[in-house]
């Protein structure tokens, strides 16, 4: 059988996805040139014909973990914003240990190498992105009339993104019963409640 030859833009894609998984396996230090090629199934050299070098190819997978990130907060598309916000927050825990090898895992590890590597300021513009569409969400609620208008939005959108992080660190650790026991659900429902408007018909769901 003649192998496929594979476009530029096919193999950049999977060098990033194979760099993702040997950082969270190996953590961002530990994500040698000849690890990822490894992984990817081609020769040290052969990276340099898609990326100038290990910085370009780290952020090349920054950039698909912040796609699958987008991708998540894009799964509901829900017209009353209370109930999308809902169902982004029961949604992020399959979809991030449906890609626990391709997103949690290598998350933390970015987390931890950032304040002394040059990822930091794209690891801050990322983290800004996440936060800035629950507050659009927030802000398209308040129009909708069905979340409060007094809300201090930067504080809620922090603590609903404060639950998905605590959802991938319990991931990480193995306590499970944080997420299947709907402990985090009913963190988000908790959440909502307190900022719904009044006369909204909304009730929570995890009680």
């Amino acid at each position: 059988m003649v192998p496929v030859r594979k476009s530029r833009e096919e193999r950049r894609a999977e060098i990033a996805a194979a760099t993702l998984k040997v950082v969270g396996e190996y953590g961002v230090q530990g994500a040698t040139m000849s690890r990822i090629a490894e992984a990817v199934g081609i020769s040290g050299p052969a990276l340099y014909k898609h990326y100038a070098g290990r910085t370009e190819i780290l952020e090349a997978a920054l950039d698909l973990l912040q796609q699958r990130v987008r991708s998540w907060l894009e799964s509901s598309d829900h017209p009353d914003a209370v109930e999308r916000l809902r169902e982004l927050g029961a949604g992020h825990a399959s979809t991030a240990a449906a890609n626990y090898e391709g997103m949690v895992a290598p998350l933390f590890e970015f987390v931890a190498a950032s304040p002394r590597s040059q990822l930091k300021e794209q690891m801050g513009r990322r983290q800004r992105e996440t936060l800035q569409r629950f507050i659009d969400i927030l802000e398209e609620g308040q129009r909708q009339g069905t979340i409060r208008g007094d809300i201090d939005k930067l504080v809620v959108a922090w603590s609903l993104l404060g639950v998905t992080w605590v959802e991938n660190v319990a991931m990480l650790e193995g306590v499970d019963e944080f997420i299947s026991d709907g402990v985090s659900a009913r963190m988000v429902d908790g959440i909502l409640q307190g900022i719904v408007a009044p006369g909204s018909v909304w009730s929570p769901r995890n009680r």
